[in-house]
């Protein structure tokens, strides 16, 4: 039974400065809920400010609308940072209310609370779009800056005019966030601030630029982005600069990548490899094919490259498929070329596919099963013709299954076919019968 005097236990034991026991106390009135709301709201005025901050954190847990002034009034005027950062995260509740004092709280002294108010607002998203429009023109420079960076996290392409705007403004800080911030809109009027910000010292900075540069797609930052693939040590902006070369596509990106696939780094060479995969050229097949047969690259690589060219639907690709289905121990390794042979719908993978499923442990059976199933009555002549040729009973039973699975009227035929045959094994024609039944169809009865 939930009393006054207990709510008040709890509200008097946020004073404790031990973390996990304070955690502990803000999930036991958040439990409680409603009834320890006006309490809570009473508590924000304590003058302790573990018991502010706890209260604040229980309330935006409980999500109770009576608190959102209170909350307000905190976020603007408590004097202690962990308040302030309390309250800015509880105020996800109070939306597009919520919103004037989040912007303001973008200038806060303490970087948490600033940070919080970003991300709030980002979640509330539209309905803080406009004003943080008008943020960008704000006096205070940590204000425009922190308003660009959200305008971006929200992503609402109304705010591209003001962040163009806001790339001519004088604080270098402010510009960058800025141009961040275009890059994900995928606003092409940041690229050459971009650019610039490549060269910059801070890494952070720099890979967030590479990073935009891909999401926006101009080819101008192609030259920059091979210099940087080339010329850098910074293993995570040349791994963002690859990235970015393929979401840009284009074909002078080639050359470097096919390069990266001979670098010293596995993480680089794979996402070099994997890169060469989404560009759409041929000279990129091409290239995924000689990187897929050359001995002088690791044999994963070789691997990795098989995949992608696979996964482009390039016949070359299959004879390697299927070897690395009838010789790969490694399930996981077996069960991706078995659904990139499903994909690329190839009648000659059929017997592959169907040798493979004899052995495969269960993990890898159900791929294998999806990929001849995905085929669908392409791959029914073949199966028939297997059916046929084999004297393996479980191999049988597995094309039995298969059919039932594809349930075209060309596999229902085929099962009828088989559960009708008076010389077929008991278990296999129980097998076919199992499955017509289950599909509607009279298994004693003729197509």
């Amino acid at each position: 039974m939930i009393n006054l005097a207990s709510i008040s236990t709890l509200i008097i034991a946020l004073r404790t400065e031990d973390r996990r026991a304070h955690t502990l106390v803000v999930d036991d009135l958040v439990r409680i809920g409603s009834p320890a709301v006006e309490a809570l709201i009473v508590a924000l005025d304590d003058s302790n400010p573990g018991v502010r901050a706890g209260a604040a954190r229980a309330l935006g847990k409980i999500g109770d609308a009576r608190a959102l002034s209170a909350l307000i009034f905190r976020l603007q005027h408590d004097s202690h940072a962990e308040v302030r950062k309390s309250a800015v995260w509880a105020l996800h509740m109070g939306e597009a209310h919520a919103i004037d004092a989040l912007v303001r709280a973008l200038h806060d002294e303490d970087e948490w609370v600033r940070f919080g108010a970003v991300i709030v607002l980002s979640k509330i998203g539209e309905p803080a779009v406009e004003p943080l429009i008008g943020a960008l023109r704000d006096p205070f420079p940590l204000v425009r800056a922190n308003a660009a960076e959200t305008l971006g996290r929200i992503g609402d392409k109304r705010a591209g005019d003001g962040l163009a705007q806001t790339l001519l403004d004088g604080e270098t800080h402010v510009w960058h966030q800025a141009a961040i911030a275009l890059g994900r809109l995928g606003d092409a009027r940041a690229v050459h601030h971009l650019i610039k910000m490549v060269e910059n010292e801070n890494s952070d900075l720099r890979t967030k630029a590479i990073k935009a540069l891909g999401q926006i797609g101009d080819v101008r930052a192609i030259e920059t982005l091979l210099d940087v693939i080339y010329q850098q040590e910074d293993r995570w902006m040349r791994l963002f600069a690859i990235e970015a070369l393929g979401e840009i596509g284009d074909i002078r990106a080639i050359e470097a990548l096919v390069d990266m696939a001979y670098d010293e780094g596995r993480d680089l060479r794979t996402k070099a490899i994997i890169t060469l995969g989404k560009i759409d050229y041929t000279l990129a097949v091409d290239a995924l094919d000689y990187l897929s047969c050359d001995p002088d690259i690791e044999p994963q690589d070789q691997q990795t490259a098989l995949f992608e060219l696979g996964k482009r639907g390039d016949l070359r690709a299959l004879e390697g498929l299927m070897r690395v289905l009838r010789e790969e121990t490694r399930p996981d390794i077996r069960t991706y070329a078995a659904l990139i042979l499903g994909d690329m719908g190839r009648v000659e993978a059929v017997e592959a596919l169907i040798e493979a499923l004899q052995d495969a442990t269960p993990e890898v059976a159900t791929p294998i099963m999806k990929a001849l199933v995905k085929m669908g009555d392409a791959a029914i002549h073949s199966l028939i013709s297997l059916f046929a040729e084999s004297d393996s009973l479980e191999r049988r039973v597995s094309i039995v299954r298969i059919l039932g699975e594809i349930a075209t009227p060309r596999a229902i035929t085929a099962l009828l076919q088989i559960a009708l045959n008076d010389i077929e094994q008991w278990w296999v024609r129980q097998q076919a019968r199992d499955l017509l039944s289950r599909l509607g169809y009279d298994p004693h009865t003729p197509a």
